[in-house]
C-alpha cells in the first residue's frame, strides 16, 4: 500500500497567491514518489467572492491523483453592501486596513462564542479554518490513514491544524513556512511579538518532525530564534519548472525587448524602473520596448490601483496582461533582457528568480545590495544588479543592452545547462527525501 500524505495549502488551485506553484509542486514530487496525497484547501468560493483572485487554467495542473477536500472558510466580510456593519458600508478602505490588527481581539470574541477553542487566540485571521480542518482531516483519517501531514504557510494556522491533526492521528507532522511567520520578511526584524503567538509558534516548531524555508536566510534566522530546534530547520529552494523555459535560446536583434514578468505590487521598485526606462530609451535600439506581464496585484481590488500607476504607451511600455502557465516560455523566449523586480532584504529570493537563473539570457535584478535574488545571481555572467533608483536601473538597462548584442549563444548554452539543479523536481526533492525518512516509509516491507 502506498503511504498516504495529507497536504494542508489554504491556497491551492485555482487560487493564484504566490505560493500556489509550490504547492502544486510538492504534490507533483510526492506522487513521483510514490505516495498518495489528499489536499486540504478553501473553498472556490471564497477565492471568487471574498478574495476575487483565481486562474482556473491552473486546476489543469493539479496531478490527477490528488484527492481535493475543500474546506470553507469566510473573513465574514459580506459583499452585499446591505449586509456590511454601518461602519464598514462607509467607511470599507478603514474598516479593511482594520481587519488584520484586530484579529486577537476577534479570536477571542469567537473563542467565547463557541467558533474555536481559547486556545487559537493568536495573531492570525485564519482561526476560524482551524477547527473544520482538523475536523475534515481527522474524517478523511478515519477512512484512508496518513502517514504524514504537512502544512504550508501562510497562512499559520494551517501549521496548528496540522499539529492537532497529528496528536489526534498519532503520526508526524512537517511546515514548510515559505515567508517566516513572527519575522518581517522583508526587513529580518520581529515582525510579531504577542506573547500567544510565539508560544504557539514554539510549540509547533517543538513538536514538528522537520520546519522547511525557502533560502538559507530565513533558515538561519529561525535557527537563532529557537536554537534548540535548529536541526529541524531544512532549506528546499523553489526552483523553477522546466516547461517554462524556451527549448533553445535565440539571438536578440535590435531593436531589444525588456521583459518583466509575475504578479506586480506594491512593493515592487517599479517607479524607479519606469523612470529609468524613460532615461534609458535615448540610447536604446529604436524601437525597443519594456513589457510588463503578468496579474496587478494578487486580489481584485489592487489592479484599479496599480493600473494607474503604470506609464503610457508612448514610453515605450506595453503591459501584456496575464500570461498563461503554458505560455510562460514563449513570453521569456520573446524577450531579450529579463527585469527582476525584488523588494526586501536578504531573506526575499523571489521565485522567478530560479526562472531567471535558467534563461541563459542577460538580467537586471532590482533589488538593494546584500538582497537575497541579488545573492543568487552573484556568480551569473549575465546578471547585474541595480540599486531600487532611477540611475542605478538605467546603467543596468544600458549594460543590459550590450550583453544582449554581443552575447555568445556558447555562454548561454553553458548557463543554461548548469543551471538545471534548480529545475523543481529536482530542488523539492529534499522535502520528499526528508519527509520519508522521518515517517519511515523506506523500512516498510
Amino acid at each position: 500500500m502506498k503511504p498516504h500524505l495529507l497536504y494542508i495549502a489554504f491556497w491551492y488551485p485555482p487560487s493564484r497567491a504566490s505560493g500556489v506553484y509550490r504547492a502544486l509542486a510538492t504534490t507533483r514530487e510526492f506522487i513521483a514518489a510514490g505516495w498518495d496525497v489528499t489536499v486540504i484547501t478553501c473553498t472556490r468560493e471564497f477565492l471568487e467572492d471574498e478574495i476575487g483572485s483565481t486562474d482556473e487554467s491552473l486546476l489543469a495542473e493539479i496531478p490527477s491523483s490528488v484527492r481535493v477536500a475543500r474546506v470553507p472558510f469566510t473573513f465574514g466580510l459580506a459583499v452585499d453592501v446591505r449586509l456590511l456593519s454601518w461602519f464598514s458600508a462607509n467607511f470599507p478602505t478603514v474598516a479593511r486596513a482594520l481587519h488584520p490588527r484586530t484579529a486577537s481581539l476577534r479570536g477571542t470574541i469567537t473563542a467565547i462564542s463557541g467558533g474555536a477553542p481559547v486556545s487559537h487566540r493568536f495573531a492570525d485571521n485564519y482561526v476560524t479554518w482551524i477547527e473544520p480542518v482538523v475536523e475534515e482531516g481527522a474524517r478523511i483519517h478515519s477512512r484512508h490513514a496518513f502517514d504524514h501531514i504537512l502544512a504550508t504557510g501562510n497562512p499559520y494556522s494551517s501549521f496548528e491544524a496540522a499539529r492537532r491533526l497529528s496528536e489526534i492521528a498519532g503520526t508526524g507532522f512537517s511546515v514548510d513556512y515559505r515567508d517566516p511567520w513572527t519575522i518581517d520578511v522583508f526587513t529580518g526584524n520581529a515582525e510579531i511579538t504577542d506573547r500567544a503567538t510565539r508560544a504557539v509558534e514554539r510549540q509547533i516548531v517543538a513538536s514538528a518532525d522537520t520546519c522547511f524555508h525557502v533560502n538559507e536566510a530565513i533558515a538561519g534566522a529561525y535557527r537563532r530564534l529557537y536554537p534548540e530546534y535548529a536541526h529541524k530547520q531544512q532549506v528546499v529552494h523553489n526552483g523553477y519548472d522546466a516547461e517554462s523555459i524556451p527549448p533553445s535560446p535565440r539571438s536578440a536583434t535590435p531593436p531589444y525587448k525588456f521583459g518583466i514578468l509575475g504578479t506586480a505590487n506594491d512593493r515592487w521598485p517599479l517607479d524607479a524602473i519606469f523612470k529609468a526606462w524613460k532615461a534609458s530609451m535615448p540610447g536604446l535600439p529604436a524601437g525597443s520596448e519594456l513589457l510588463l506581464a503578468g496579474h496587478l496585484g494578487y486580489f481584485a481590488r489592487s489592479q484599479d490601483v496599480l493600473e494607474a500607476y503604470l506609464p503610457n504607451d508612448s514610453s515605450g511600455f506595453r503591459y501584456i496582461g496575464p500570461v498563461p502557465k503554458a505560455e510562460v516560455a514563449d513570453f521569456y523566449d520573446s524577450i531579450d533582457v529579463l527585469i527582476l523586480p525584488v523588494p526586501g532584504g536578504v531573506m526575499v529570493t523571489s521565485g522567478k528568480v530560479f526562472e531567471a537563473l535558467a534563461l541563459g539570457k542577460p538580467i537586471v535584478c532590482v533589488q538593494s545590495k546584500g538582497g537575497g535574488a541579488r545573492a543568487l545571481l552573484e556568480s551569473h555572467p549575465l546578471a547585474i544588479g541595480a540599486e531600487p533608483n532611477p540611475e542605478s536601473v538605467k546603467s543596468a538597462i544600458e549594460e543590459a543592452a550590450r550583453m544582449a548584442r554581443d552575447l555568445d549563444p556558447s555562454l548561454s548554452a553553458e548557463i543554461r545547462f548548469k543551471n538545471t539543479r534548480y529545475e523543481r523536481h529536482i530542488a523539492m526533492q529534499p522535502m520528499v527525501d526528508a519527509i520519508t525518512t522521518s515517517s519511515q516509509i523506506g523500512d516498510r516491507p
